[in-house]
């Protein structure tokens, strides 16, 4: 099952705040006031497009809120065998702007890469961010691995 659409009102009414992804896709995310169906505070769970799996490996983005306006932005991927290179792109927004980062170069015929973007932001605010789905790497054997284009929305604070 994938979500496919958000209900404005019903989202509202249970304390979410409906966000448009990187991609242009709505999402639900909670805010302060957020319960879950029993009328207890919500308690957020992995978003389900954090990681995204496929026949080459996975890649992954969280973002943290570490407090004072700041955020990290944390992505990679874990890969079945080798890769040589890569190109990784990242764009973020949020209300005060939006930007994006880069990396790339040669690896080690190595299967994991791990990356992180520190953000500041002008105050408190929701921030979404996703890697660009133009992002791969290319494996030892020639074949190259594209990202599933992981993204995630947190409240930065």
């Amino acid at each position: 099952m994938t979500v496919s659409g958000v209900d404005h009102a019903v989202a509202e009414a249970h304390g979410f705040k409906v966000v448009t992804e990187p991609d242009g896709t709505e999402r639900a995310v909670p805010t302060a006031s957020a319960t879950n169906p029993d009328g207890t505070p919500y308690r957020a769970g992995i978003r389900p497009l954090n990681q995204i799996d496929g026949d080459c490996g996975d890649s992954y983005l969280w973002i943290h809120s570490v407090g004072g306006y700041n955020s990290e932005i944390e992505t990679g991927f874990d890969l079945g065998t080798g890769a040589v290179a890569y190109h990784w792109q990242v764009n973020r927004s949020d209300n005060w702007g939006s930007d994006s980062h880069s990396w790339g170069g040669g690896l080690g015929v190595d299967e994991h890469w791990h990356g992180e973007w520190d953000i500041h932001s002008g105050g408190a605010t929701w921030e979404t961010a996703g890697v660009v789905a133009s992002s791969d790497v290319l494996l030892w054997d020639g074949e190259l691995c594209h990202t599933g284009a992981p993204s995630d929305t947190t409240w930065v604070f």
